[in-house]
C-alpha cells in the first residue's frame, strides 16, 4: 500500500488574517502582491533603519513561512548599501513571539566596516540552555555565515552547527578581476589557519572554531573581521610587503607543514641510531627518544587541515609584482582591470 505524502495546501484568508495580526498590531503590514500564497510565504512591507557612526540606513524585510504544521520561520533580511545582505532566522509555533525575538536583536549587529572593506553576519535565533524565563523560551543568537567584501575579492565564511567541525572560508575575486594569491595568506594569522587550496573559482581553508554555539559565534565573528582587516591591509600594499611584513610568520607556516614528513624523518633517524647511540646503560635517554616521533604525530593531527608528506615551499619573496594579474585580451594582448589601472 503506497503512502503518499499530503501535499501542502495554499494559505487560505483565514490562515493569513490569523498569521499576519501578531505582526500587525506592531506596526508590521503584509504585502500581498510579493507574497507567495501556493509556496505559503508572507512577505510584510520594508521598513527603514537610521544609520549609525555615519554608516547607511538598513533596510529590514520580513518573510513568514507557514510549514503547514504549525510551525512557522520567520525571516529578517536586512540590506545595506555598503555591504552584503544579512539574514536572522526564527523557528516557532507562534509569530508573534517570533517577531518579538527577531526585534530584540539591533539590526545594527549584523553589519561592520574597515578600512577598505564592509561585512555583513547572518545568525538565527537557537533554542537556549536554561528553560524559559518570563513564559518565553530562552534563545540563543547563532552565527551562520559571514560575508566580507574587499577590493575585488568577495569573503564568505560558513559556520557547521556540528561541534568541532571548523568554519569553511571561501575567497572569489569579483567578475573582471584575476588575483594571485599565495598558499599562506592567511595562515599566518596563526595555528587556527589554514594554507589556501585554489579552486577553479576562487580559494578555500578553514578555521578552527571550538567549544560550544556560543563560544564557536564569538570564535566566527572576529575571524571574519580579522580576515576582512587582513586582506584589505595586505591588498592595499605592494606584494613584496607580504613577505616584509610576515617573514617570521612564514617561517611558522613552513614548520607546521612540515610536521608529518619531519615525524618520518626522525622515526627513520632514531631507528638507525638506536644501535650505535643509545646502549642498555642508557634506557631513558632511548624511552625519550622514541617518543618523540610519537608526540610529532599527535601535534601534526591538531593542525587545521589533513596532514599531508610534504616539502613545504620556501617561504620567499613574492614573484608578482601585482596582485592581479592583466586580463587576455583578443587580440593576445593583455590589460589590467580598471580598480588596478
Amino acid at each position: 500500500m503506497n503512502h503518499e505524502p499530503m501535499p501542502i495546501l495554499p494559505l487560505t484568508h483565514h490562515e493569513i488574517l490569523e498569521l499576519v495580526a501578531p505582526l500587525a498590531r506592531q506596526g508590521r503590514h503584509v504585502d500581498l502582491a510579493a507574497s507567495d500564497r501556493l509556496a505559503r510565504r508572507l512577505v510584510f512591507k520594508p521598513v527603514e533603519y537610521p544609520g549609525e557612526a555615519g554608516a547607511p540606513g538598513i533596510r529590514e524585510t520580513l518573510e513568514l513561512d507557514s510549514l503547514g504544521t504549525g510551525t512557522c520561520v520567520l525571516t529578517r533580511r536586512l540590506t545595506r548599501d555598503d555591504a552584503p545582505p544579512a539574514t536572522l532566522t526564527a523557528m516557532g509555533t507562534h509569530p508573534g513571539r517570533l517577531f518579538d525575538q527577531l526585534a530584540a536583536v539591533p539590526p545594527q549587529l549584523h553589519f561592520g566596516r574597515g578600512s577598505g572593506y564592509s561585512l555583513s553576519r547572518c545568525y538565527s535565533l537557537e533554542p537556549g540552555q536554561g528553560g524559559s524565563t518570563g513564559g518565553a523560551p530562552v534563545t540563543q543568537l547563532i552565527m551562520t555565515k559571514g560575508v566580507a567584501q574587499v577590493d575585488g575579492l568577495g569573503i564568505t565564511l560558513g559556520v557547521p552547527s556540528t561541534r568541532g567541525v571548523s568554519a569553511d572560508i571561501r575567497l572569489t575575486p569579483t567578475p573582471g578581476d584575476i588575483v594571485d594569491l599565495p598558499e599562506d595568506l592567511l595562515a599566518v594569522l596563526g595555528w587556527d589557519w589554514a594554507r589556501l587550496i585554489r579552486g577553479t573559482d576562487g580559494w578555500k581553508t578553514k578555521r578552527r572554531l571550538r567549544g560550544g554555539p556560543i563560544a564557536r559565534t564569538r570564535s566566527a565573528e572576529r575571524a571574519l573581521d580579522t580576515v576582512a582587516a587582513h586582506l584589505a591591509r595586505t591588498l592595499a600594499k605592494p606584494t613584496a610587503r607580504f613577505h616584509d611584513d610576515w617573514a617570521l610568520a612564514r617561517w611558522g607556516v613552513f614548520a607546521r607543514r612540515a610536521i608529518p614528513l619531519l615525524t618520518l624523518v626522525l622515526l627513520l633517524v632514531i631507528i638507525g641510531a638506536i644501535p650505535h647511540v643509545f646502549g642498555s646503560r642508557r634506557p631513558a635517554m632511548f624511552m625519550l627518544a622514541f617518543h618523540v616521533p610519537t608526540a610529532l604525530i599527535a601535534l601534526s593531527f591538531c593542525l587545521q587541515e589533513l596532514p599531508q608528506y610534504e616539502i613545504p615551499p620556501l617561504p620567499r619573496p613574492l614573484r608578482l609584482k601585482q596582485w592581479r594579474r592583466p586580463l587576455p585580451t583578443n587580440d593576445g594582448a593583455s590589460r589590467m582591470p580598471a580598480a588596478v589601472q
